[in-house]
């Protein structure tokens, strides 16, 4: 089977959220040097992360938000993959780093190249994250930040779409 082919695409994003569940480091060598992670803009994390660094860096600030003593549990609802996309439905069951249950729904949409992730884009309910993650320890969301007129923050339009 060639490793460009849609099986195995999901088989390199199976082994992604493997190595994630397991913290294996291993799971930095399926993600290209130019990987793109791409947050919902409510989230304090909302914004485009480039490259394989920054990407890193976000999964590891993640990290702090769960009780590392309590597993995290994903529950794949469904996974389908067609020509260098692949797209994942889950259910992820931790424990907050402030002790409380957190049970979320997300879908992740991905992009391999050349057998790597290229791409990551990841849509969730941002305010029952916000509320359970993010409030606890003090990172507001950028609609949570008060303008000097009283107003929201000016939204910015996604790269790609028409403003």
């Amino acid at each position: 089977m060639s490793r460009t082919s849609p099986q195995s695409h999901r088989e390199i994003v199976e082994r992604y959220f493997d190595c994630m569940q397991r913290g294996d480091p291993e799971l930095a060598s399926l993600l290209d040097a130019e990987v793109c992670w791409r947050a919902p803009q409510s989230s304090p994390v909302g914004e485009r992360h480039e490259g394989r660094d920054a990407v890193l860096a976000l999964m590891g600030r993640g990290v702090g938000l769960y009780d590392a003593s309590q597993p995290m549990r994903l529950e794949f609802e469904a996974i389908a993959a067609e020509g260098d996309r692949v797209f994942v439905e889950l259910a992820l069951g931790a424990t907050t780093a402030a002790g409380e249950p957190y049970a979320n729904r997300y879908v992740f949409a991905f992009r391999l190249r050349n057998g790597r992730i290229v791409e990551i884009h990841e849509y969730l309910d941002t305010l029952y994250t916000q509320r359970l993650l993010f409030d606890p320890i003090g990172q507001r969301s950028p609609l949570d930040v008060e303008r000097d007129d009283g107003g929201r923050p000016d939204s910015k339009p996604i790269e790609g779409e028409a403003g």
